[in-house]
């Protein structure tokens, strides 16, 4: 009965989230099953009929003494194809449902779990990874073969949550959700997973780019909580709660991701399950009026052209909401590592690569800039630029927030090294994100950041082609007039620089 009280719970005042959680003996089973419907329910169907067809012969003639073989066959009939069917939707159970109260596991034959086991968090003691020997034929495919998450119940039995019937993207998920939702519970070397996670997206970056060395990729929440920490200064401000629910019951806060300044960052879901990250902006009490109601309009301008952007290397923004006097960017969730992160783990990107990377930063400079009217991206740095397993370059912010904070309290808040001149005056023209760009490379090719409001040139330091020397030179410029006026001129000087490097 508290099972079936818990369950009730989770429906009623709770978003769920659903895992794909499929085992191959579970579908063969099912697979079967399904195929041979004509067995299971034709021939029962027809000997239920026989039986019903005797039992009213049996009937009109007054004869009794066939009538309890003739209910056999009709129970048979009946019976079985209603056992196989329950069977077949017990098997259909194949996901791991998670919530604020709990987790559901589906049936598993193998462990002759027969129905699925709601297990409410309060209910764990503690949570482990279990990790199998270390297998040398172990493919990247299944990472995680035979790997387990145990949880240990305070009254029953210990429960395992096997990892090879998960995909990478939904053991990052789950181990979200544990932290989210079991944030209490005693854990144990799930760290462990973690760094496993994060080898394997490692794995399938090197796969997609050959010349991809090493580096290990991160979630999507250690990304914004690194990148918020560089970011905002300190000052007083309350964030949200977790399970706040928001946006007029469709918006749903996990929990905070990161925090600083007059900004935070929070995991949310929405009502299909989908998480996504909510990017929070508040202006100061103190601040005056005018000045708030210029940067509120600012900010619902910039973020109306924002929604309507299309692009593969731009990470969608769903929506943005005021609420509570607080203004909000709703994005996409997505995993990846920043360019920053790379370079902190790996080191200075090698020439060939930086190319690559910098071709796709430059077309999306191009498409925001030929937007009617032009978007300024405003903030492009390594810390706003994600590396995707496939190799694929995503800008995942941008600095409307930013310059929503300056103006209504005042002070300038952004990367100084990546600010140009005329930016950090309060005029952000498009070649401003020219010289964000320049400034990129350089962090690419050396590893360290450029100094503030200044001309940079990569080959003071490192041994690098005179060609793209020239190029970081020239996008960071100190004067509009001579700085490289458009990011189509770039693509053009990048595909040369490849084409000489190539000859």
């Amino acid at each position: 009965m508290a099972e079936l009280n818990a369950l009730d719970r989770r429906d009623e005042d709770s978003q769920t989230i659903c895992l794909d959680y499929s085992d191959q003996a579970r579908q063969s089973l099912l697979t079967s099953l399904r195929m041979s419907i004509v067995v299971w329910g034709l021939i029962p169907a027809v000997i239920s009929a026989f039986g019903l067809f005797n039992l009213l012969i049996s009937i009109i003639s007054h004869n009794e003494n066939d009538r309890l073989n003739d209910w056999a066959l009709i129970s048979i009939g009946l019976i079985i194809p209603t056992l196989i069917l329950i069977a077949i939707r017990n098997l259909s159970k194949a996901h791991l449902l998670l919530d604020k109260n709990g987790l559901e596991i589906p049936p598993d034959l193998l462990s002759t779990r027969l129905k699925a086991q709601y297990i409410p968090w309060h209910s764990i003691n503690k949570i482990a990874f279990h990790q199998s020997e270390p297998d040398k034929q172990k493919k990247i495919e299944s990472p995680l073969k035979s790997d387990q998450i145990v949880l240990y119940l305070k009254q029953q039995q210990p429960v395992a949550i096997k990892l090879d019937r998960l995909d990478i993207a939904s053991c990052e998920k789950l181990l979200v959700c544990l932290d989210v939702f079991a944030g209490g519970v005693e854990r144990e070397s799930l760290e462990v997973l973690s760094n496993l996670i994060k080898t394997h997206l490692r794995d399938q970056a090197n796969q997609s780019l050959a010349a991809l060395a090493r580096g290990n990729v991160l979630s999507h929440t250690e990304l914004w909580e690194d990148e918020l920490k560089r970011r905002f200064r300190a000052a007083a401000f309350m964030p949200l709660e977790p399970g706040m629910i928001m946006r007029n019951g469709s918006l749903t806060v996990l929990r905070q991701l990161a925090l600083g300044g007059l900004s935070a960052v929070y995991l949310g879901q929405l009502e299909n399950n989908s998480l996504v990250v909510l990017k929070e902006s508040v202006v100061p009490d103190d601040a005056k009026t005018e000045l708030k109601d210029k940067a509120r309009e600012m900010f619902a301008r910039e973020a109306n052209l924002l929604i309507k952007l299309q692009h593969p290397n731009i990470v969608p923004v769903l929506d943005y909401f005021v609420e509570n006097s607080r203004s909000y960017l709703l994005l996409d969730y997505i995993s990846g590592q920043d360019l920053r992160q790379y370079v902190k783990q790996s080191g200075r990107v090698r020439e060939g690569l930086v190319l690559q990377w910098a071709h796709q930063i430059a077309v999306i400079i191009d498409y925001l800039h030929k937007q009617e009217p032009p978007i300024i991206h405003r903030d492009l740095t390594p810390d706003n630029l994600v590396l995707r397993p496939d190799g694929t370059i995503v800008a995942i912010d941008f600095g409307a927030a930013n310059e929503f904070i300056g103006n209504a309290t005042g002070t300038f808040v952004g990367k100084q090294s990546y600010i140009s001149p005329e930016q950090f005056r309060g005029k952000a023209c498009l070649q401003s994100d020219i010289y964000a760009f320049g400034g990129t490379l350089y962090y690419l090719l050396t590893g360290e950041d450029p100094e503030a409001l200044s001309q940079s040139e990569p080959a003071e330091i490192i041994e690098v082609s005179p060609q793209l020397n020239d190029l970081v030179k020239c996008c960071t410029d100190l004067e509009l007039e001579t700085r490289i006026k458009s990011a189509s001129e770039i693509i053009e000087s990048l595909q040369r620089i490849s084409q000489e490097k190539v000859l």
